[in-house]
């Protein structure tokens, strides 16, 4: 159990981090924003946040004592953010364009893997070590995306002039 820790330690941080440095290129980036950024940010931006906090979640749930008896509940997270991102991915689909690199990161792969945490919450009924697992994969691929939407977002925002 151990290394499970040290695994949920590692995912929370990193996604918390990645949250911290989000406000901070925000900060810096707010005299650049365009008149479409309110558009661009529900669609990218928001989302990107939504699993990054997603992520520091299951990792709470990971290191929680009571986390066994957690799991199914856990599943009405799956639930909110497979809608949410369903909708995300619509607008990045009429954004960016279906399976472009834009909908596959803040669309695609967030689907699959809220897929996964409702299939979790599944597995916990019978199983609880499968489904951690599950939720592991989850999470490492939902902070894998999330990194990168961060860094495109971030040079987005840094390629951008400053209005006048």
């Amino acid at each position: 159990m151990e290394a499970a820790e040290h695994y949920w330690e590692v995912t929370s941080t990193g996604a918390v981090t990645l949250v911290g440095l989000m406000f901070v290129v925000i900060t810096f980036g707010a005299d650049r924003a365009k008149n479409d950024a309110r558009s661009l940010l529900k669609t990218y931006l928001t989302p990107t946040l939504v699993h990054l906090i997603v992520v520091f979640f299951i990792g709470l749930l990971g290191l929680s004592p009571e986390g066994d008896r957690l799991i199914l509940p856990f599943g009405l997270i799956g639930v909110s953010g497979l809608i949410y991102t369903i909708r995300i991915a619509v607008r990045a689909a009429r954004n960016d364009g279906l399976f472009s690199d834009a909908w596959l990161f803040h669309g695609g792969v967030p689907i699959v893997c809220y897929l996964g945490v409702i299939t979790a919450a599944w597995l916990g009924l019978t199983s609880t070590e499968k489904a951690y697992s599950v939720l592991r994969g989850v999470s490492a691929l939902l902070l894998l995306a999330g990194m990168r939407n961060a860094w495109a977002i971030a040079i987005d925002i840094a390629g951008r002039n400053p209005k006048s």
